[in-house]
């Protein structure tokens, strides 16, 4: 059994994170704007801040670490390679996008449209961004 490269994971994770912070920024910020802001002052908050801001956007990169991790703990098992970084998309979009709106949903913190939306731009957004972190990770 192969050990992780830990310093390849890193590499590409932030690549997959700053694809997947651009990506949120235009559904969050240009597709979904005005409803993802309408949202925020239902529940009483203005505009985000610039500590906010950051915030999601150090978050967001600290998922791309996380999706491509995923990549290179099933790699050996699906064997390197572009499906498998795909897999590695699909699976991380099944937690961070698919149950995890529709739990939002559930709960009442955002209207239906706004999680099928994310979930679908997630659905194309996770799997490009496993396939640009993937392509730069190698084991030793």
């Amino acid at each position: 059994m192969t050990h992780m490269n830990l310093s390849r994971i890193l590499i590409g994770g932030l690549v997959a994170g700053l694809i997947l912070v651009i990506g949120e920024y235009v559904l969050n910020g240009v597709v979904l704007g005005a409803q993802f802001n309408s949202q925020r002052e239902q529940f009483g908050l203005g505009e985000p801040t610039a500590l906010q801001l950051a915030v999601g956007a150090v978050l967001t990169l600290a998922y791309g670490l996380i999706l491509i991790w995923i990549y290179a703990a099933i790699r050996p098992r699906f064997g390197p390679g572009p499906w498998t970084a795909i897999v590695a998309g699909l699976t991380f979009w099944s937690v961070a996008h698919f149950l995890f709106l529709l739990s939002l949903w559930a709960n009442g913190f955002v209207q239906l449209n706004f999680a099928l939306i994310s979930i679908a731009w997630g659905l194309v957004e996770d799997p490009i961004a496993a396939l640009a972190g993937a392509w730069f990770y190698r084991e030793r």
